[in-house]
C-alpha cells in the first residue's frame, strides 16, 4: 500500500486537533466534572454574598489555562510551515507513505525514514486523514483520499492486522 499526503494548513489543524483530543480525551470529562463543582460552589457562595477572590480565581483560572493551551495549540501550525519553509523551501510538505516490510516515508527532498510496524500504538481518524499513533507522541497523518495503491478501507484492515494487540 502506498499514500501520498501533502501537509498543508488545513491537514496540519486537522490532525493535530484530533491528536490533542485523543490525547487528553482521557482527561475531559474529569476536567468537567471538577470545573462543574467549582461552580456550584460560586453560585453557593454568591447567593450567601461571600464571594472572596479565592472563589473567583477558583472560577478564573481554568477558562484561562484552558485558553492558554488554545492559544498555544495555534501557534503550533505557523511554526510547522516555517520549519517546512526552511526544510522545504516551501511551506507545503508532500509526503509519501509505503507499507512493505516496514514503513517507507519519504519527503519532499527524497529523505526516507524507515519505522517498524512495532512502534504503531493505534490509529485514529478524522473526516479526511487516518493518523497513525507511534510510540514518543508522533504520529504519521495519511489522506484518506491519498492513496495510490490501495484504498482507505483495505488500509484499515491491514494496519489492524500490524498493531499489536
Amino acid at each position: 500500500m502506498k499514500n501520498r499526503c501533502i501537509h498543508t494548513e488545513k491537514v496540519m489543524k486537522e490532525y493535530h486537533y484530533a491528536v490533542i483530543l485523543d490525547y487528553y480525551r482521557k482527561l475531559i470529562i474529569p476536567f468537567l466534572i471538577v470545573y462543574l463543582l467549582i461552580i456550584i460552589n460560586f453560585v453557593m457562595k454568591f447567593m450567601k454574598y461571600d464571594i472572596g477572590v479565592l472563589t473567583i480565581f477558583n472560577v478564573a483560572a481554568p477558562v484561562f489555562l484552558a485558553g492558554v493551551l488554545i492559544a498555544k495549540l495555534e501557534k503550533v501550525i505557523p511554526l510547522n510551515q516555517r520549519r517546512m519553509q526552511v526544510m522545504y523551501g516551501k511551506s507545503d510538505c508532500e509526503c509519501i507513505v509505503e507499507f512493505k516490510n516496514l514503513i517507507l516515508m519519504t519527503t519532499e527532498n527524497k529523505n526516507q525514514r524507515e519505522i517498524s510496524y512495532q512502534h504503531i500504538l493505534k490509529y485514529i481518524e478524522t473526516k479526511n486523514l487516518i493518523i497513525l499513533i507511534l510510540e514518543g507522541r508522533m504520529f504519521i497523518p495519511l489522506d484518506k483520499n491519498g492513496f495510490i495503491e490501495g484504498d482507505a478501507e483495505s488500509f484499515r484492515k491491514f494496519i489492524d492486522g500490524k498493531i499489536k494487540a
